[in-house]
C-alpha cells in the first residue's frame, strides 16, 4: 500500500525515535511491500520505515547511479565499520525542500537481512554508502540536518525557465541560501545526535 511519507516539523516527535528490530517475516514483510508501493510514487534513493510512519529497522534503496534496478530491503542492519570522509549533498523527504551537504563516511560495511531473511554482509562506498547512512540514520531518529555543520551549508531550490543551446526553453535550477526564517525553524528541530547515532 502506498503510504504517506512523515515529515517535519508535524511529525517531529515519531521521526525522532529509536526504531527497533523488526521480528520476523511475517512482519517485515508488509512493512517493505508498502516502502516498495511508496516508492514508485517519490523521487528518492532510498525510504527508511518511520518515513511511513512504521518504528522498525528496515529500508528499502537503490545504489547510486542504477536507474534500472528495483530497490533492495535491508532488515535490522548493524553497521560494522565506517571509514573516510566525504562532504557532499543530503536532502531527505521528511524534510521537504530543505538540501544540504554533510560528512559522512566514505565506506560503510553493514550486517542485516535481505528480504527472504537471508544473512547479508556487503560494504558500500561513495554516494550509495551516503544513501545507507543516511537510511540508516532514520533507524536511530536522526534527520541529515543534525549532521549539519553551518546552515550556511543548506540550500533551497528555485526552479526557472532557461534556454539551452539549441535554443529551447528547459527548466532549470539553482541554489538559494536559506533565509532567517529557514534557519530559525531548523534550529528549533536540530537534536544533537544520539550516543548510539553512527560516528566514525
Amino acid at each position: 500500500m502506498n503510504r504517506k511519507i512523515w515529515t517535519l516539523p508535524l511529525n517531529q516527535e515519531f521521526l525522532r525515535k529509536h526504531s527497533p528490530k523488526s521480528r520476523g517475516p511475517a512482519d517485515w514483510g508488509p512493512v517493505v511491500a508498502d516502502l516498495m508501493d511508496t516508492w514508485n510514487t517519490v523521487a528518492a534513493h532510498g525510504i527508511a520505515a518511520p518515513q511511513i510512519g512504521v518504528s522498525r529497522r528496515i529500508f528499502i534503496f537503490r545504489p547510486y547511479g542504477d536507474e534500472s534496478s528495483p530497490p533492495e530491503a535491508i532488515i535490522n542492519p548493524k553497521i560494522l565499520r565506517a571509514y573516510g570522509e566525504l562532504k557532499d549533498f543530503d536532502g531527505c523527504l521528511s524534510v521537504p525542500q530543505i538540501y544540504g551537504r554533510t560528512r559522512r563516511a566514505a565506506v560503510v560495511e553493514l550486517t542485516g537481512l535481505d528480504i527472504d531473511g537471508n544473512h547479508i554482509r556487503r560494504t558500500f562506498e561513495g554516494f550509495t554508502a551516503r544513501i545507507i547512512q543516511h537510511e540508516f540514520d532514520h533507524l536511530d531518529g536522526v534527520l541529515f540536518i543534525d549532521r549539519v555543520d553551518d546552515w550556511d551549508d543548506c540550500y533551497t531550490v528555485e526552479r526557472y525557465e532557461a534556454t539551452n543551446e539549441q535554443g529551447e526553453e528547459v527548466e532549470a535550477h539553482r541554489e538559494v541560501p536559506l533565509t532567517a526564517e529557514h534557519r530559525e525553524a531548523l534550529t528549533q528541530l536540530k537534536v544533537p545526535l544520539p550516543g548510539h547515532a553512527l560516528v566514525w
